[in-house]
Order: C-alpha cells, then structure tokens, then sequence
C-alpha cells in the first residue's frame, strides 16, 4: 500500500535560471519504500517539482510519477525517473528554454542522474483528444535531448499507464484528467509495439538495446497473456520459468541491463540468439482476428 509521508530535507541549490521561483521548500508527497529509503530520489524529485512550478506557475495542472518507482523493480543505479507535467496550456517558447535550463541544472546537481530522466509535458486538451487527433508535446528522455514531438493515439501505452498508476506530487488525481481507456485497447497496443521488436533485433547496436528488446518482449508478452502490465523484472522471472530454455539469455539480458560489459560477448554474437528468442515468443500472441472475435463474441 502506499502510504503518505511528510518528507522534509534540504535542496541542493547551485545556480538555476534567472526566473525560477521557487514554490517551496517541503512538500508532501505520496510515495514508495524507495524514495523514502534514498534521500536523494526523494530530492531530486521535491527539487524538480519545485522548480517546474516555478517555471510554468499558473500554466501547470500537475505533476505526475510513474514507471518503475511506483509500480515497482527500481533501481536507484539504473533506474529512470519518469514523470509527466500536466499544462492547462502549452508550452511557449519562453517556458521551452527556461525548462530545458532547469534539466540541465538538475543533471549539473545531480549527475548520476544523466540520461536518467523521463520527463513529458503535455496539455490538457492533448491528454483529453489523444484518440482523435495529435497534438505537440515537449519530452526529454534517456538518449534524447529536451524536444517536441506530435503524440497521438501511439501514445496509448503511456497515457493507460499513467492513468492507472499515476501518482500525484502536485494537483489533482490523473484519473480525472485523463478519460477511462479500455484495457482491451491497452492490450491491443502492447501487442503491436512488441511486434515492431522482431525488425528491431536486425538494428540494435548496443547490448543494452538487445538488453531492452528481449525484457519488453517478455513483458509484452505477460501483459497480452494475462491482461496486466508487469515490470521487467518480473517479467524476466516469468519467462525463465515459463521458457526454460531461454533461462540463460534472460539472465544475461538482465546483467546487460545493469552493465553492458558484464562479459566478452559482442552485438554480433548475441543477436541471432536474441532473434530467435523475440521470434518464439511473438508467435505465441493471439492473431489479431482472434482478438477481434473475442471482443465481438456477446457478452464480451
């Protein structure tokens, strides 16, 4: 259950951007066992908050964490930080620059936390449409710096996710900001992005990549047979047991995640493997006109 703790702790404070104001020194956040059990988690999440308010003010509706640290399996050395800023507008080109200056103050702050931070801002109106039409959002993510993109329906995944397991550091509960989505749509869309993975094998360039197609694959498949999301790890877990002959690579994916150089192996020598894992493990989801079936069948 997660319980609601007062956290109180100083702010690492270097030079920020001119025209940050900051809203508070203390907040009172919901949160896990982890943030709770590293202060600096904690920290950096009070400080963006703080700061974003500062920079967006009458412009934000709230301010949302997701991902591993709320659904669980996360990992303060690994681990991305993933959060949604909500806007009653979008963003000008003045809030673009000051929030791309505040980033990167907190990676200055905080540099462990480089290439670790998953932020979307997107606007009401953008969360509220998203099935009819695209809209500009701003993200910054791991690999990519502070851009924006037009997100529509492909963005389902994440706009189910945050809806169901959203927690709220500042506003109101996303549920009421986002309207109910269908979990048989959130399964249809899990289904098509793992799909993409069997070209995706071909291109992977890092170990981390193939790292991350083979635990998404194995959490693809979980979610589409069993109709919930899970994390990687558990979802690591389940095709061990589920797949004992993929036991080995499973394992391996998991010690790439955490460190690429864990052993001597190459891209080259591993991808046939990984190929041939993601292959397996697609030909076990549901053909599409089954699925359509289902849906149809009465009482469905």
């Amino acid at each position: 259950m997660i319980s609601r703790i007062r956290l109180s702790f100083a702010i690492v404070r270097d030079a920020r951007p001119a025209n940050v104001k900051v809203i508070y020194q203390e907040m009172s956040i919901p949160c896990l066992v982890q943030i709770t059990e590293n202060p600096q988690v904690a920290q950096v999440l009070n400080s963006l908050v703080a700061d974003v308010s500062g920079v967006l003010q009458k412009n934000l509706v709230g301010v949302y964490l997701y991902g591993s640290l709320v659904t669980g399996d996360f990992d303060a050395e690994i681990s991305d930080l993933d959060l949604v800023v909500v806007t009653d507008q979008g963003l000008d080109d003045t809030s673009f620059q000051s929030l791309n200056e505040l980033h990167q103050q907190v990676i200055l702050s905080y540099p462990e936390w480089d290439d670790r931070l998953e932020l979307a801002y997107v606007s009401l109106d953008a969360l509220r449409t998203f099935r009819e039409r695209q809209s500009l959002i701003a993200i910054i993510s791991p690999g990519e710096p502070f851009h924006q993109l037009q997100a529509g329906y492909d963005w389902l995944i994440s706009w189910y996710m945050l809806r169901e397991t959203g927690i709220a550091l500042r506003g109101p509960d996303i549920a009421s900001l986002i309207d109910p989505i269908e979990p048989t749509h959130y399964i249809e869309a899990v289904q098509s992005h793992i799909e993409a993975y069997r070209h995706s094998v071909k291109s992977a360039n890092s170990k981390s990549n193939l790292s991350y197609i083979v635990l998404t694959t194995a959490r693809g498949l979980y979610t589409v047979l069993h109709g919930q999301p899970t994390s990687k790890v558990k979802a690591a877990a389940w095709a061990a047991r589920a797949f004992p002959k993929w036991t080995r690579l499973v394992n391996q994916a998991l010690r790439w995640r955490v460190n690429p150089q864990s052993d001597g192996l190459s891209v080259d020598e591993i991808r046939p493997c990984a190929g041939a894992f993601v292959n397996e493990l697609l030909a076990m989801l549901p053909k599409k006109e089954e699925t359509a079936k289902a849906k149809s069948a009465p009482g469905a």
